[in-house]
């Protein structure tokens, strides 16, 4: 029997082999789709742009397109400096990949002054910050009550309702109190510049100098090293300034700081539990984080 004859007695078979040719066509045309318009195993390391202006910003030959979903108004920075991308630089993209863009505002937004008096100073920082507006310098002034007493802006004293620019300093005048004019420092590494300045105010005490090691990208910033360190014990004056030091969060070892923070929790609540037992805790039983400095991280 011819070949001929075989495939005409048996017509399955070559609709059977008619439908597995179609179907490796359409597997390899999908393919080919995918590959040219997915790009499958082109991809590329991500531009790092923060610190440039909108205006420079070229594609690098990707075809990238930048999109700005925030701005930030500061006033001694020229509008159009980009302060944070998405994804972060190194990342590995495909071509045509858009880049999500924060950036510096050209003309101030306008925030309204929150009224703070009577408020306690945690509560008042908070207020402002609802607002658009940030924490300033603290003073102390003799009085009973240890909260806000005035509000100022600049020197002068600022009236709730009065519209400022969003993200401006309010100085806040406080109240001693009848307490012992003592706070504790909070622990502060490992956080992010905004987080610690919050955390500095709300305990009572002022943002002292700042020190930036080789940052670029404030957003990838936090604290390494305080001065004065954590204790755990209330025995800083309210108004005293704690100095900062920042660096890249990608060069310290997250899980390292937070092991050295449970260990400095621990030792404080054993040193308080000796000083609530009438015990004066000895100088092998302070905390170790009192006599280093965290240098190494």
């Amino acid at each position: 029997m011819s070949r001929i004859g075989f495939f005409q007695k048996h017509p399955w078979i070559v609709h059977a082999l008619i439908a597995l040719a179609a179907s490796l066509v359409i597997l390899i045309l999908v393919f080919i789709i995918l590959k040219h318009y997915g790009r499958v195993g082109q991809e590329y390391k991500t531009p790092y742009v923060v610190g440039t202006y909108i205006d420079e910003l070229d594609d690098g030959g990707l075809g990238l397109q930048y999109i700005i979903i925030d701005s930030i108004y500061q006033p001694n920075q020229r509008g159009g400096m980009i302060l944070k991308q998405d994804p972060d630089s190194g990342s590995y993209i495909k071509r045509g990949r858009k880049i999500y863009l924060t950036i510096t505002a050209f003309n101030p937004e306008n925030a309204s002054m929150p009224d703070l008096r009577s408020l306690s100073v945690r509560n008042a920082i908070s207020q402002l910050e609802n607002a658009g507006l940030h924490g300033g310098k603290l003073t102390f002034v003799n009085d009973p009550h240890h909260v806000v007493i005035e509000q100022r802006y600049k020197g002068r004293t600022v009236s709730p309702g009065r519209q400022m620019e969003k993200g401006a300093l309010v100085d806040l005048v406080v109240g001693r109190g009848t307490g012992s004019g003592q706070t504790i420092v909070p622990y502060l590494v490992g956080m992010s510049p905004i987080k610690a300045r919050r955390n500095i105010l709300s305990a009572s005490l002022n943002v002292g100098a700042e020190h930036y090691d080789g940052i670029t990208d404030m957003s990838r910033a936090i604290v390494y090293k305080q001065s004065p360190s954590y204790t755990g014990r209330s025995e800083t004056e309210y108004g005293v300034g704690v100095e900062l030091w920042y660096c890249d969060k990608s060069v310290v070892a997250m899980e390292e700081l937070e092991r050295m923070k449970q260990r400095q929790i621990e030792d404080s609540l054993r040193m308080l539990e000796l000083m609530i037992n009438g015990e004066t805790p000895q100088e092998s039983e302070k905390s170790p984080y009192d006599l280093i400095q965290l240098d190494e991280f």
